[in-house]
């Protein structure tokens, strides 16, 4: 049985649909197809559109327990909707973008401890993703891991040997979107990752952290801001190198990555597939 639970995005409220009160009892969450994109009737690429999935589930409580069981996967499910923010969908190690936008019970009336669920599953973003995540330390001038930097965000690293040129595995078998936090004090970050540059021509110091987040394909989402000490926000989206893509794709299998050493940095990366893995990375 694979783990399968929804995160809502307001207060990552979490819906475990392997563990009673909920148990999934069927959908189509492994089917799927693309779409293509034609012109003088020939298929010049595939894409996929917004998509619907179900998921059949039971609800099973006694009492008062069940009744909370219903309303509780309805309020999470609404917030993202009355905010227009998707949710994650999780198959696994996998997960896909989306809204629990529709349900329909097979029975209501009262007195019962278990009714049958079949939700809708919207995605304007129909892809599943996993996540792979590396992280770079900062070098201290004697060649070893300076201990001073401390990770604001909560990820199973692989930590690589410390030196100026290290390697990642992307493990996709195409390239993909990325995230990259670049931890300050530093002046004009440069990163080289199989031979293209990655540079934010800014000051970032010390408590201060930087963003360059690619993780969608939608280059309106796409961002790069500055966290500053206070937790406050700074877009610098015109502090990149300009002559050099800096939303380019990561390219799959082995890659060089190099830079000075005088800061640490982690890379996340955003691996897609049209379907969830059957098995674990």
């Amino acid at each position: 049985m694979y783990d399968i639970y929804y995160v809502g995005n307001q207060n990552s409220e979490k819906i475990d649909f392997c563990k009673w009160p909920y148990m999934v009892t069927g959908g189509d969450l492994f089917n799927g197809d693309y779409d293509e994109v034609e012109e003088n009737d020939h298929v010049q690429e595939f894409e996929r559109k917004i998509t619907d999935k179900s998921i059949t589930i039971e609800i099973r409580a006694v009492g008062n327990e069940f009744r909370k069981a219903v309303d509780y996967l309805e309020d999470v499910a609404e917030k993202d909707i009355i905010n227009a923010t998707p949710g994650r969908l999780y198959v696994g190690d996998s997960y896909m973008k989306c809204w629990i936008t529709g349900t329909s019970k097979d029975r209501w009336v009262s007195d019962l401890d278990s009714i049958s669920n079949s939700l809708t599953i919207r995605s304007d973003y129909p892809y599943w993703i996993s996540e792979q995540s590396y992280t770079f330390l900062k070098q201290s001038q004697s060649g070893y891991i300076s201990p001073w930097l401390e990770f604001p965000y909560d990820h199973p690293y692989e930590y690589s040997k410390v030196r100026n040129i290290q390697y990642i595995q992307n493990t996709n078998y195409t390239a993909s979107g990325f995230r990259m936090i670049i931890y300050g004090p530093c002046i004009n970050p440069l990163i080289r990752i199989a031979g293209h540059v990655y540079e934010l021509q800014t000051t970032l110091y010390d408590g201060e952290y930087a963003i360059i987040d690619s993780s969608t394909r939608y280059s309106k989402d796409r961002k790069i801001v500055k966290i500053k000490m206070d937790g406050s926000q700074e877009d610098i989206f015109n502090s990149r190198n300009k002559s050099s893509d800096i939303w380019q794709k990561i390219p799959a299998g082995r890659s060089i990555v190099s830079w000075n050493g005088s800061f640490g940095f982690d890379i996340v990366l955003f691996n897609e597939r049209g379907q969830p893995r059957w098995t674990s990375l």
